[in-house]
C-alpha cells in the first residue's frame, strides 16, 4: 500500500507541472425584442464532431468554458425558430458573441409540432438536450428523464428506480459524480443543461455496467437552494420525504441532503411445499397466511464540501450515512394437504437493521488534449443486526422454536487512480489502478452459535483504447485483477483477466447499429461463502459453502436504432453465458433438507426486445411500448431447467401547460436462476400533477383495478427433492392512493462547481440469510 501511494503522489506531482490555457464562449439568443430561452446550443469541431452542448437560460444566455484554441461551429436549434450555424475561431482569448438573432419559423410535420429532446450521438454516448416543453412539465430529474424517452431505459414509478434493457448496473451521476436515485430526484429540471447517456460505457466506469446516465447541470457561483419533495398516502402507511440544500461562495460549495422512506404495511404468505424423502415417501404441506405487519424505514443523508480552482482541479469530500430497518411478522397456519385439521400455528418474526457510514474523498485534475487524472478513496463501516424468532405450536404447545441473532461489523477501504488522455485526434487511451481491502466479522448466536472472520479484497488494473474512423467507432480493453478471500483455514487466491470490446456504425443521421461483448467474473457473496448453518424451519436448514469459487460470464449485446423527430424504433438483444455459476443446491440429510450454494455447470439467458417511442404529438402526447422475451437455461449437476417469459411495458403521457397526466401498465417480467423463478412487479398506475411556479401538487393511484386480497408476486422452486410454490401478498400494493408535493427555492445562484467522474462504495455486509 505504501509503495502504491508513493507512486501515485509522484505521478500527481509530475502531471501537475503541466498547465494549458483554455477559454470561454458566451452569447445571448434573441428574436426581434423577444428572448429565446431553453434553446439547444451545440459546440462542434469543423468536422461536426461533438464538443459540448448547453441549454440557453431564461434570459437567453449560453456559456461554454474550458475550450481549447481552434476552429469551431455553433449549432443552435429551438422550437419555432430556424436552425442557425455560426463558424467561430478561438485564439488565445475568451469569445463574446453578443446578441444572436434567431428567425421565427413554425416547425411542423403535417401539423404535428415537434417537441422531442434533441439527441446527438457521439462515439460512446448520446447527448440529450431537453426542450422547454419537457423542462416546464417536469418537477425533478427522474421525471425529466421519463419525458425525454431515451432508448432502453425504464423507470419504476413506485420507487423511481431506473433500469435498462441492457444487462448490468445502471449508474446515475451528476456532473460525473456517481449518486443514488434520491439525489437525482432532488435535481430541478431548469438547472439541467443536458443528459449524457453513455449506452456504450467505457471500462473506467467499472465492471458489468449497462449504461451511465450523467446529468450535466448549471454552475452558479453564489447564493443557495432549498428543495423539498414529499409523497404520502392519506389512507395507508406509505410515504417518502426528501430535503436538500446547498450554499455557494466563491470557489466553494457546501451542501446537505436527507431522504426518508416510511412503510407500515400488511403482508402475508401462502405457500405449498413438497418434501420427497430418501425412503420414497413424500410429504406436502400448505401454508395459509394471515395479514400481519411489515414496517420498513430508510434514512439516507450526506454532508459535502467541494472546492474548485477554475477548470484545472477539483476536490470533493462527502460524509454519508445510510440506515435501514425492516420488521416483518409472518403469521400462518401449516397443515398437510391430506389432513387440514392436523395443523400448527406458525409465527416468523424478523428484525433487520443495517447502519452504514462512509467517507468519500475525491480529487480531479484536468489538462489540455482531453487529459484527466482522478484519485478517489472511500472508507466504509457497516454494522448489521439481524434478529429472528420462529415458532410452530399446536394447541398452544410449542412444537418448534428457532432463535437466531446475527451481529456483524465490516470495515473496508477502496482506493482508485485513473488517467485518461487523447493520443490522436480521434483516439484516446484510459488506464487505471484500484484496490480494495475489507475485514468482516459476524457473530451468530441463538439456536446455532458460531463466529466468522473474513478478509477479502482485490488489486485491479485496466487499460482501454477508443478510436473513431468517420462513422465507424471501436474500442477494446482489458482488466487484470488479483482476488483474495480468507476465512479460517479456507483461502482463495486468484488472478483474473477479462476483456471488453465494442464496435458501432452510424449508418446515417437516423439509424445506428452497435455490437459489444465482454467477459466478467463474479465472486461468491460473503454470506454464501461463510461456514455457517441457519435453521429455516422444522424441516429445512440453510448452509454456507466455504468451497465456492469464482464464476465467469460472457456477455454479448446487439443494438439497432432508427429515429426521426417523433418516432424511435430500436431492437436490443442480450445473450449471457455463465460458467460454473454459484447457484442453489438442495441436499437430503436424514429427514432434513439442506439449502446451500454450489458452483453448478452453466447458466444462459437470451433476451430479444423491441421498443417503440412516439411523440410528442400536438405538443401533448408521448407514447412508449416495450415488449420482449426472457429465455433462461439453468444447468446444474442434479437439475436442468428451461424457462420462458414474455413481457410488456406500456406508458402514455400527456403534458399540457402546467398539467401532466401519466398512465403506465406492465406485466410480470420474471427471472430464473438456479431452480427458482422470481416474479417481477405487475403495475397499473395513473398519475396527475399540476405545477404552479415553484410548487407542484400531484395525485398517484397504484393498481386501482386489483383486489387488495388477490394481488401477489409468486416465487416457484422446481427442485426435485423439495419443490415449492410461494405467493407473497402486500395489501397496499393495490388501490394505493398517494399525494405528492414538490417545492424549491433558489437565490442568487451563479456557481461553476467542479464534478466527479468516479465514485466507489461498499454495501455488502457479509451475513448469511437466516429466513425463508
Amino acid at each position: 500500500m505504501t509503495k502504491r501511494i508513493t507512486i501515485t503522489l509522484l505521478f500527481i506531482i509530475s502531471v501537475c507541472c503541466l498547465n494549458a490555457k483554455t477559454y470561454s464562449i458566451k452569447g445571448k439568443l434573441i428574436s426581434c425584442k423577444d428572448i429565446v430561452d431553453y434553446a439547444s446550443v451545440i459546440l462542434q469541431k469543423q468536422d461536426s464532431s461533438f464538443v459540448s452542448g448547453v441549454i440557453s437560460d431564461k434570459n437567453g444566455q449560453f456559456f461554454f468554458d474550458n475550450i481549447n484554441n481552434g476552429d469551431y461551429k455553433i449549432v443552435i436549434t429551438s422550437i419555432g425558430y430556424n436552425d442557425k450555424n455560426i463558424d467561430i475561431k478561438l485564439q488565445n482569448d475568451n469569445l463574446e458573441l453578443g446578441n444572436i438573432s434567431m428567425l421565427s419559423a413554425a416547425q411542423q410535420l403535417n401539423e404535428v409540432v415537434v417537441h422531442a429532446a434533441k439527441v446527438i450521438r457521439t462515439s460512446d454516448k448520446q447527448v440529450a438536450l431537453p426542450t422547454k416543453f419537457q423542462i416546464k412539465a417536469s418537477t425533478n430529474g427522474v421525471e425529466l428523464l421519463r419525458a425525454m424517452q431515451l432508448s432502453r431505459l425504464h423507470i419504476n414509478p413506485i420507487d423511481n428506480t431506473i433500469s435498462s434493457s441492457a444487462q448490468g448496473e445502471v449508474q446515475t451521476r451528476i456532473n460525473g459524480a456517481k449518486v443514488n436515485i434520491q439525489q437525482i430526484q432532488a435535481l430541478r429540471p431548469e438547472n439541467i443543461q443536458r443528459i449524457e447517456y453513455h449506452d456504450n460505457p467505457g471500462m473506467k466506469y467499472g465492471q458489468n455496467v449497462a449504461c451511465v446516465i450523467d446529468y450535466i447541470t448549471k454552475r452558479p457561483t453564489s447564493g443557495g437552494t432549498l428543495s423539498l419533495e414529499s409523497r404520502h398516502s392519506p389512507f395507508d402507511g406509505w410515504g417518502e420525504d426528501q430535503l436538500s440544500g446547498s450554499y455557494n461562495k466563491g470557489k466553494s460549495e457546501i451542501g446537505a441532503f436527507v431522504w426518508m422512506s416510511y412503510r407500515d404495511l400488511h403482508q402475508w404468505r401462502n405457500n405449498t411445499e413438497t418434501f420427497n424423502y430418501q425412503d420414497g415417501t413424500s410429504f406436502t404441506r400448505s401454508e395459509n397466511g394471515e395479514p400481519d405487519k411489515l414496517k420498513e424505514n430508510s434514512v439516507y443523508g450526506n454532508i459535502y464540501y467541494n472546492y474548485k480552482n477554475g477548470d484545472k482541479w477539483y476536490i470533493n469530500t462527502t460524509l454519508n450515512l445510510d440506515n435501514y430497518e425492516l420488521k416483518t411478522n409472518t403469521r400462518s397456519t401449516l397443515f398437510p394437504i391430506n389432513d387440514r385439521n392436523d395443523f400448527v400455528n406458525m409465527l416468523d418474526i424478523n428484525n433487520n437493521n443495517k447502519t452504514r457510514p462512509w467517507l468519500d474523498i475525491y480529487f480531479q485534475r484536468n489538462y489540455d488534449n482531453n487529459r484527466t487524472f482522478i484519485f478517489n478513496v472511500v472508507g466504509t463501516y457497516i454494522h448489521n443486526n439481524i434478529l429472528r424468532n420462529y415458532t410452530e405450536d399446536k394447541n398452544t404447545q410449542p412444537q418448534t422454536e428457532i432463535n437466531s441473532i446475527t451481529r456483524g461489523n465490516k470495515y473496508s477501504v477502496i482506493a482508485e487512480a485513473i488517467y485518461s488522455l487523447g493520443l490522436t485526434k480521434n483516439g484516446s487511451l484510459s488506464f487505471g489502478l484500484s484496490g480494495n481491502q475489507a475485514y468482516t466479522n459476524n457473530d451468530y448466536t441463538g439456536t446455532v452459535t458460531q463466529t466468522t472472520n473474513m478478509h477479502d479484497g482485490y488489486a485491479r488494473s485496466f487499460a482501454e483504447w477508443k478510436h473513431n474512423i468517420g462513422k465507424f467507432n471501436y474500442s477494446f480493453g482489458a482488466y487484470l485483477s488479483y482476488i483474495w478471500m480468507l476465512q479460517g483455514p479456507n483461502k482463495m487466491y486468484q488472478v483474473e483477466w477479462y476483456p471488453k470490446a465494442s464496435m458501432s456504425y452510424t449508418i446515417n443521421d437516423k439509424s445506428y447499429i452497435k455490437v459489444s461483448g465482454e467477459r466478467s467474473y463474479s465472486t461468491p457473496s460473503l454470506g454464501d461463502i461463510s461456514n455457517v448453518e441457519q435453521i429455516i424451519d422444522s424441516l429445512q436448514i440453510r448452509r454456507g459453502n466455504p468451497n465456492l469459487s469464482v464464476s465467469h460470464t460472457w456477455m454479448t449485446n446487439l443494438y439497432y436504432e432508427w429515429r426521426n423527430d417523433i418516432f424511435n424504433v430500436n431492437f436490443n438483444m442480450n445473450y449471457q453465458y455463465q460458467q460454473n455459476p454459484v447457484m442453489e443446491e438442495t441436499l437430503r440429510e436424514g429427514n432434513k433438507f439442506i439449502r446451500t450454494q454450489q458452483n453448478q455447470k452453466s447458466w444462459q439467458s437470451l433476451n430479444p426486445e423491441v421498443q417503440i417511442e412516439v411523440g410528442p404529438l400536438f405538443k401533448l402526447f408521448t407514447f412508449n411500448v416495450t415488449t420482449g422475451m426472457n429465455y433462461y437455461d439453468s444447468y446444474g449437476f442434479t437439475y436442468h431447467h428451461c424457462y420462458t417469459n414474455w413481457y410488456y411495458d406500456i406508458e402514455a403521457m400527456m403534458q399540457y401547460k402546467n398539467l401532466t397526466l401519466l398512465l403506465k401498465g406492465k406485466n410480470h417480467c420474471n427471472s430464473f436462476y438456479g431452480e427458482t423463478m422470481t416474479s417481477g412487479e405487475s403495475i397499473i398506475m395513473a398519475m396527475a400533477k399540476y405545477k404552479i411556479k415553484k410548487v407542484s401538487l400531484g395525485l398517484m393511484v397504484f393498481n386501482p383495478f386489483s383486489s387488495r386480497m388477490s394481488y401477489n408476486r409468486p416465487t416457484i422452486n422446481y427442485n426435485s427433492f423439495a419443490p415449492s410454490h410461494q405467493t407473497m401478498h402486500i395489501r397496499e400494493s393495490a388501490r394505493l392512493i398517494a399525494l405528492t408535493l414538490n417545492w424549491d427555492i433558489s437565490f442568487g445562484r451563479k456557481y461553476d462547481g467542479g464534478h466527479k467522474l468516479r465514485n466507489n462504495e461498499d454495501k455488502d455486509s457479509g451475513a448469511i440469510k437466516n429466513g425463508k
